[in-house]
Parts: structure tokens; sequence; C-alpha cells
């Protein structure tokens, strides 16, 4: 929806990383002191039993600011934190673009994200950006990822990204006259968040197949509302507020949210092709496609597989993670397989991003196929091509598809079936026959009777006979039905079906370390500037000390703000101790060994502490 008025700027919260200038003044003022302080008590630190799911339903709940494409804000809404690691936010595709014409309002898909304050009270903090992951107008959904922070374009995000998700409940499981609580940020309501309640008053099945795309309700849904969250009774996750359809002669008014089971099903298809391309360990490449023309943003105009004869510029864009500045970085192109060009530099375009790479020739550049491979520190990380000019035979065979869970080392497919339980990675075996090198071909992988992941490129395997594919997520594939289709030119010749029946427990990722610090005679009294440290598992603040206050034996830091609050740099591990220690100038210092993170701490754990003036 677009603003019509002026949004309230707000203001930054201090980092809380450390400053080594202001790191090295506190451990001196540590050791001058004596060397562990105070040792912390029931009275200087109070840690939270656990946090409400209200609690967690607001900090789950994020503004969403969306400028248009010279940096002017253009439209505003809510959003909420679906995976608080990777920074994925669930909000309405008409809060970052135009749902009728499905343009987004920025190139670049972007969008500055507000968090909740500590106090869960006050105006959002302005501090990531995110970028459009997937979008579906139809839906009225989009999907984002946080990228980076607010006015530091090349800034590589903290591992820490201090949000909180929401918990998910099943929305079909609602009944008419349930309560329900709507949360978000609407502009008749200043620039802090609002929550309204209300009842199911309904459902809604547009296209009658007995699916409820939006449940009714008596809630507030008003301008800026959008996008965000609403939820059950016990504050999880049950849909998406979009609307709200008012009667000016009767003054009546109801709202509509997208059901949570329709809006989950988008997320899950959505990380599933997602975690495809953007899931792995060190430097990758990925997402390359060919073309004629790159835009201001490293991406193909009009990306294809084969080209018409007479091409001038030939160009490879892709994406990139896990480089490093001044690492050798090629590019090797081949006609043919003949190698016609190789290029060898220093890398200077930061750890991750897009970027693209061409191949020139005034003349045009000669019918054929046509490789490229990409390599960094001679690492091989990526090979593929497209033709130019005439096309060749088209004549594909693919024979029936095997899925398996694993690939022994003859390459042939292990523990085969078409119903699986708990896996993270499937693979797809299928014979090939009549193919030539650069025959385009493709294959599009679905769940739930939508594509997830759609990959079209040139053959260029020759006369092999087997080849396999797969699809795989981090953390697990979602449970459901998946189909893989093999197209030829882009027809479909072959199609085959699996299940997965569960998905694997999820890794425990830690939880954030939150609270505030004040002065032990006067609790109203908040410190600020305090520097907050967690030492690595297992070592004492003595065995700290004897290092001469090393850097590396801190596991996470914080410092206080204006407000005296602070949040940790890292997540914690439940279960686990740390040493920790508190400093500032005015304050004496105070230390724990071993200060132990219940095993069934909530995320964020609340750990306020108070500090007595020297």
């Amino acid at each position: 929806m677009r603003v019509s008025h002026p949004v309230t700027v707000i203001s930054h919260q201090p980092s809380v990383g450390i400053g080594l200038r202001r790191l090295l003044r506190g451990l001196l003022l540590c050791l001058l002191l004596g060397v562990t302080g105070s040792m912390l008590s029931d009275q200087a630190v109070t840690a939270q039993a656990s946090i409400t799911g209200r609690e967690r339903a607001l900090r789950a709940t994020v503004l969403l600011l969306v400028p248009d494409d010279q940096g002017e804000l253009f439209a505003s809404g809510s959003g909420t934190v679906m995976e608080a690691h990777k920074g994925y936010i669930l909000t309405n595709y008409h809060v970052l673009g135009d749902e009728e014409r499905g343009e987004l309002y920025n190139e670049a898909g972007e969008a500055i994200v507000g968090v909740m304050p500590t106090n869960l009270r006050g105006a959002p903090i302005l501090k990531y950006r995110a970028n459009v992951v997937a979008g579906d107008p139809e839906l009225d959904l989009a999907l984002l990822r946080i990228t980076g922070l607010v006015g530091t374009a090349r800034r590589e995000l903290p591992e820490n990204l201090g949000l909180t998700a929401i918990e998910q409940a099943n929305s079909d499981e609602l009944m008419i006259g349930d309560p329900l609580y709507v949360l978000g940020y609407p502009n008749l309501g200043g620039n802090t968040l609002t929550m309204s309640q209300g009842l199911v008053s309904g459902f809604l099945d547009e296209d009658n197949n007995e699916v409820f795309e939006w449940i009714k309700t008596d809630a507030e849904v008003n301008h800026g509302n959008s996008g965000g969250l609403a939820t059950n009774a016990n504050w999880e996750f049950i849909g998406v507020p979009t609307a709200g359809v008012a009667d000016v002669e009767s003054a009546g008014k109801i709202s509509f949210i997208r059901s949570g089971a329709v809006a989950l099903q988008f997320y899950e298809r959505t990380l599933v092709g997602n975690a495809a391309t953007t899931e792995s360990n060190g430097p990758r490449v990925q997402s390359v496609e060919f073309g004629s023309a790159v835009n201001r943003r490293s991406e193909i105009v009009r990306p294809g597989v084969h080209f018409q004869p007479g091409l001038t510029d030939l160009y490879a864009a892709f994406s990139y993670a896990g480089f490093s500045d001044g690492e050798s970085f090629t590019t090797v192109w081949y006609h043919d397989g003949a190698e016609v060009n190789r290029e060898r530099f220093a890398w200077e375009q930061g750890a991750s991003g897009r970027s693209w790479v061409s191949l020139y020739d005034e003349e045009g550049l000669a019918d054929g196929f046509y490789e490229l491979a990409l390599l960094l520190k001679e690492r091989a990380l990526y090979r593929g091509g497209v033709t130019l000019g005439a096309a060749p035979p088209v004549s594909c065979t693919f024979g029936p598809i095997t899925f398996a869970t694993g690939v022994d080392d003859e390459g042939e497919p292990t523990d085969a079936g078409e119903r699986f339980g708990s896996v993270k990675t499937i693979y797809a075996f299928f014979t090939a026959s009549d193919l030539r090198n650069g025959t385009p071909w493709g294959v599009v992988w679905s769940y739930e009777g939508r594509a997830v992941l759609r990959d079209e490129t040139a053959w260029d395997a020759g006369s092999a006979t087997t080849q396999w594919v797969s699809l795989t997520h981090p953390n697990g594939l979602p449970a459901g039905e998946f189909t893989l289709e093999l197209s030829c030119a882009g027809e479909a010749v072959q199609r085959g079906a699996f299940s997965i029946t569960a998905r694997p427990p999820q890794p425990n990722r830690g939880v954030n370390v939150i609270g505030s610090i004040a002065e032990s005679d006067n609790r109203r009294r908040r410190v600020v500037g305090a520097l907050v440290l967690f030492l690595n598992p297992s070592v004492t603040v003595d065995a700290w000390v004897g290092t001469d206050f090393s850097e590396e034996l801190i596991y996470a830091s914080g410092t206080s703000n204006e407000a005296g609050e602070y949040q940790l740099d890292a997540r914690v591990m439940p279960g686990e101790q740390y040493s920790i220690v508190v400093i500032h100038d005015d304050y004496e210092p105070i230390s724990q060994d071993a200060y132990l993170i219940p095993s069934d701490a909530d995320d964020p754990y609340e750990l306020n502490v108070t500090l007595q003036r020297n």
C-alpha cells in the first residue's frame, strides 16, 4: 500500500560489539580493582524464568519500510520473523509491490526492517536491509531475507541477528468464535507497534475447493497492518493480516487474514527452492544465467540457453558467496570444447553478492557451443554453457526416474524408493540418450503442486547415459508430495514423484541473551556503556586474565545503551556454562565462573545485572 504521509524518523540502537579501545580501558580497570571483582549474586543478577508467548509475538513482528528506485520512501507495512538464524520475514506482496501488475516498488526488491526495542514499548529500531526471496502476487504473499545492515552496504551481517521467530500453529484447527490477535504497524497507530483483539468471524473458500484461503475477523486490520502477524490465543502464528473491508452505509467492517495453512505452504515451497541455491559452505557460485545484456543489478535481462547468430557480447551473471578480496579468480571460455579465452585477476568485489563476466567479438561470435568455467584459487566452482547460431537437433530420451537418499562410489542410487522419512537431500537418477552437447534441457522440482525450483541449461555431458540431479535443504525437506519433471527444448519428457513423511528435528541454534544494567542502590537508574562479556565454555575468569585478556577467549559481548539495555552479539547454548564479566569505569566490576544457562531457557533469555558505584 502506498504511503501518503511522512514516516517518523527512528533512531538507531547503539551497537553492542566490542570496541577495542573501550575493551582495553575496561580490562585495565578490572585488573587494577582486582582480578575477578565481585562475584555475581542473586542480588546482582536476576534471570527471567521464561518468555511469554505474547513477548515472543511482539518481538517477531517487524516494521517494513519500502523505498522506490530513487531511495525515497514509497510504502510501509509489517512482517513476521519466521526464521531467526537466517532472517526470513513473511509479509504481503502488496507491501513490496503492485500485486495487480506483479511489479516490485524498487528493482532490488529491498525493504528496511525495524525491530522491536528491548523494552517492547518504544519505536522500532531501523536495523536491517532485506530483499525479496520470492513473491506470489496471486496469493499476495512474499518472503524477505535479511541481507545487510542499514547504512552499511558492504559490511557483512553479524553471525547473530538477534531476532526472535514466531511459533507456528495449524490454522485449520481454528473454529468460529475462537479469539485471535493482530499485530503490526498501522499508520494510524503512530510509529509504535499496535495490537488488536477479535474473534474468528468465519472462513472464506474463494474457489470452492474445500480449502479455506481466508480467515474473517472483527479484529482491526488497517493500512500498515498488512503483512504483519495474526496469532491464536496461545500467541502462535495462524495467518497474515491482509485487508480490511468497510461498509460506509452500515458503518460495519470486516478484516481478512490470509490463512496460516496457505501462507506456510508458500513459505515451505520458497525455502526448498531457495535452499537449493543459497545454502552451502565455502566459496560458491550459484544461479548462473547467460544472455546478451546485463542490468545494473548484475542480472541477465533475457536469460536463455540458445541465442541467434551474430551475437557480439555473451554475458554470464551469477551470485557468489564465501569469497575473499585478493584471492585469484579465473574465467575460462570454451568454444566447441577448445579454450578461446582465459583471464585471471585478484577478486575485489567482497565476500558475497552478484557479478558478471563476458565474452566479446566485434565481428560476431562464431556459431557453436560456448562453455564458461569459473575458478577461485584454481578450484573449479562452475562449468556450463549455451549455444549460438543454429539450434542443435532436438532429440531427447530420458528413462524412468529413480529417487534415492544417496549415491554410492559407483554412482548408483542407495536407499531407493518413493516414500522417505526425514531426509535433507533426495537424488533423482535417470538414463539419457540421443542428446548432443548444447541441447537445451531442464528440470522442474515441485512441492505440493507448485514449482519450487527451475533450472534450464545446455546439455554438456556428451554421450553419458546415466545422470542424477538432487534437491536439498539443510534443515530437512518438509513433509509433503514432491515431483520432478525433465524437459527437452521446453517440452516435458519424463516425470516422477515421491513423498516425505517427516522433517528432521531442527538443530538447537541457541538463544539470545538480553537484559538491563542498573545501579544496585537505585534500580530505576540505568547504567549506560557497561560491557558484558561471556567467555568461551570451560574458560574461567582467572584463566582469561592469565592470557592477558585474550579476545579469542571471548564468546560474546554486549554494551548497554542509553536505556541501560544490552544484547549479546552471539547466541548461547541452553545447558552450557559460561564465565561472565561485567565492566564499567564508574562501577565495581563483577564476575562469575560457570554461569549455567538453563536447559529450558527461552529465546530470548533475560539476564539483568546491578552494579555498585566505585
